[in-house]
């Protein structure tokens, strides 16, 4: 996990993380099977990159994190 400091938050993740759990489950005596799928996203913050007033790598960073957002939200409407 990436984290930069910026002017508006100490420790700003700059990165997504996507864990995925695979639940299985079977009453005992039963050979019916229940699966699940559990999908816990942790996604790097959006920047206001006027009101942070980073420059540099942050910056840089800044905007492709709100390009991937920008795209995911896309996918995510498009469900």
């Amino acid at each position: 996990r990436m984290v930069a400091e910026t002017p508006m938050n100490m420790a700003s993740s700059r990165s997504h993380c996507v864990f995925t759990m695979a639940i299985e489950t079977r009453r005992a005596g039963s050979d019916t099977v229940r699966r699940s799928k559990l999908n816990l996203v942790d996604l790097a913050g959006s920047e206001r990159v006027k009101k942070t007033g980073v420059e540099g790598t942050v910056l840089r960073d800044a905007r492709y994190i709100n390009v991937s957002l920008h795209f995911l939200e896309q996918v995510i409407v498009a469900l």
